[in-house]
């Protein structure tokens, strides 16, 4: 009933998002230390804080509950530790204050970006392409031979006749002479081998080349690949960003470090979206985006619009340089 009072009532619809965004702008606060007197269970150290000085173990262990069995499995992993769900829901809900705090010094307190990029673009693949736990209709091979192989079975004392599949091989194989013996006759003429050797030489050849090289190095090195093309995208966008408001005196370092959790935002969402197959989802992973750039920066929403579009098409020139430059060298190669 109060969420339904708050969407309703305008006043204290204001109310909220006036905390709402005072919550976006306040920094994380780190838990203060305790002055309670602590005896360590690891070393029997006597200390006070919240950290033993001599192990590091915390103050706070108590017993195990199901949170903590939960967060020591994501450890091994590498994902317990360093405030993951706190990175998670500040990129979703405030990214561009929490990039902000992160480049000002306050790093402990949250995921690692490029560790999170190299983990969210892994998660994002195998939410595209699904899981795949064998129930797909395919069987065990042994057990029903393809149909294009064996045409015909039959079960004769208990054992499989085999005589169809050695068939299917024979006829297979004798379509293969026929077809070799073919080519080669097609290329004694010379018409094949010109057509081919001039098609190897022309710049369409080439074209397509450079497009399958590309996206084998794209299916092999996925996450690499993506960070390549953001770093080509930073560069334009720095020179518009490298002086803002917020942080007068930006590097470039600093700046790629903020796309690269900028990028983080986006693939939460879009997770998120290919996971619930909603739209609408899937276009805030855009707005995110925008979001970001507009809470690091502290520049009005029209100058951040601009800018991002500028940069997309200075990228979009660089890019069509280098995709014509790859084609060039290989058609010179050829």
């Amino acid at each position: 009933m109060k969420t339904i009072r708050y969407l309703t009532d305008k006043h204290q619809r204001t109310v909220w998002l006036r905390a709402f965004r005072m919550w976006q702008r306040r920094p994380h606060e780190v838990a203060p230390l305790s002055e309670e007197l602590h005896k360590c269970s690891t070393c029997g150290t006597e200390y006070q804080g919240n950290y033993c000085p001599r192990c590091g173990q915390a103050a706070a262990v108590g017993r195990f509950s199901f949170k903590k069995a939960f967060l020591l499995f994501l450890d091994v992993w590498g994902l317990g530790n360093r405030g993951m769900f706190r990175s998670i829901r500040d990129l979703a809900l405030r990214p561009g204050y929490m990039i902000r705090d992160y480049l000002s010094g306050m790093q402990m307190a949250y995921f690692p970006p490029f560790k999170m990029f190299f983990l969210l673009t892994a998660l994002s693949l195998v939410v595209e392409h699904g899981f795949s736990f064998g129930l797909d209709g395919t069987e065990n091979e042994e057990a029903n031979p393809p149909k294009e192989v064996v045409t015909e079975m039959e079960k004769e004392d208990g054992e499989w006749d085999m005589k169809p599949r050695a068939e299917a091989a024979e006829e297979a194989a004798e379509e293969a002479a026929e077809e070799a013996a073919e080519k080669q006759a097609a290329g004694s003429t010379g018409k094949v081998s010109l057509k081919e050797e001039n098609f190897r030489k022309s710049l369409s050849w080439a074209a397509m080349k450079f497009a399958n090289t590309m996206d084998a190095l794209r299916k092999k090195n996925t996450a690499i690949f993506a960070l390549l093309t953001l770093m080509l995208f930073s560069l334009p966008l720095y020179i518009f960003f490298r002086s803002t408001p917020a942080i007068p005196d930006l590097r470039f370092s600093e700046f790629f470090v903020a796309l690269v959790y900028t990028s983080n935002a986006y693939s939460i969402y879009s997770i998120a979206g290919n996971l619930l197959h909603s739209g609408i989802i899937g276009a805030i992973a855009v707005l995110i985006v925008f979001v970001a750039l507009k809470q690091l920066s502290g520049f009005s929403k029209m100058r951040v619009f601009w800018y991002i579009v500028l940069a997309s098409l200075i990228t979009l020139v660089v890019l069509i340089g280098l995709i014509s430059t790859g084609i060039y060298i290989i058609y010179l190669l050829s």
